[in-house]
């Protein structure tokens, strides 16, 4: 009975965290910043009211969880016990899972910073490079890496879907287009089969601002609902917080799709451990969660205009709820 409470068990737990205010600062400085360029500067407008994003903590790779640990956390209620290979799968270094939730949340701010332009109808222009290409390309000494993609078909390109909508369509074995390579346009001739060139394409943005975070110890992409609404909120002149606090989750698309995230229920008691009364989930989160603290109202939205309008919403009645 000794060993079995205090032999290490292969759980991890996972707790509420800290909300954090995207409106506010942090050592003097926004927590989220958005700054221009010269070409165009970018006027930022002030904000009422709290919007935050809500996180969780999980245990460690390097702790070991025993048995009266686990119990008490069930007891509690407020923290839930997770398989240890969910968040820290078996033989993946640690250090690749922590590099990839940073990556992970450098990719949510810019999907969030296109959600926001997009809502917005801000131009901004993605340029398509030239980043590989698959086993058996056909185009291997037609195209190099670097390259880039500046018209297919006669057709100047603006964005991946739409090359993929373009190479899809095309019917012949063999296309023109035009490429920048080492700052000069030349006109290619691309072979095309079963309806795919065999290039693997990195999208670069030339956007007319940048955002920074200035939050540390945060990672993975469910924050990028939270930051598109902080960077409309930022932009325009409509108070749509309005002075509340409020907090959501959700990853978030350049279209503006909102994802599910894990650890919907410790978000949600974190964020009304903070006085938080509204709430902006993911719709398909919404029958995972099972208890929702006295005077939080959880908000399922499944894309960023329906959050914008969950927010512009006076009467709190009138708004869709989880539970």
């Amino acid at each position: 009975m000794i060993f079995a409470l205090l032999a290490p068990l292969p759980y991890v737990l996972v707790e509420p965290g800290t909300p954090s205010d995207t409106l506010g600062k942090v050592k003097g400085k926004p927590v989220l910043e958005i700054v221009g360029t010269k070409a165009r500067p970018i006027k930022v407008f002030p904000t009422t009211g709290k919007l935050n994003l809500s996180s969780i903590w999980v245990t460690s790779p390097s702790s070991h969880l025993q048995t009266f640990e686990l119990l008490r956390a069930w007891i509690d209620g407020e923290r839930s016990v997770q398989p240890r290979k969910v968040f820290y799968p078996k033989n993946v270094d640690p250090k690749e899972i922590i590099d990839e939730n940073v990556a992970d949340m450098k990719n949510s701010q810019l999907s969030a910073q296109l959600a926001a332009l997009n809502y917005l109808d801000i131009p901004y222009t993605q340029n398509l490079i030239v980043e590989n290409f698959t086993k058996n390309s056909p185009n291997k000494t037609i195209l190099k890496k670097g390259d880039q993609l500046i018209s297919y078909s006669g057709e100047k390109i603006y964005s991946a879907s739409q090359l993929r909508a373009l190479i899809i369509s095309t019917e012949s074995k063999t296309v023109q287009a035009t490429i920048l390579r080492a700052k000069k346009e030349e006109e290619i001739t691309l072979q095309v089969r079963a309806n795919a060139i065999g290039v693997l394409i990195s999208e670069d943005y030339n956007l007319p601002f940048s955002i920074k975070v200035n939050l540390k110890n945060i990672g993975g992409p469910s924050a990028g609902l939270i930051f598109s609404l902080a960077v409309i909120e930022k932009l325009t002149k409509e108070d749509l917080v309005r002075s509340r606090n409020i907090a959501g989750t959700g990853t978030i698309t350049p279209g503006g799709k909102v994802g599910p995230i894990g650890g919907i229920e410790e978000k949600l008691i974190g964020a009304a451990r903070a006085g938080v009364t509204l709430f902006l989930a993911p719709a398909e989160n919404c029958p995972d969660i099972r208890h929702i603290p006295k005077g939080l109202q959880v908000v399922p939205v499944e894309n960023l205009t329906e959050a914008i309008a969950a927010l512009r919403e006076r009467d709190r009645e009138r708004l869709p709820m989880c539970g």
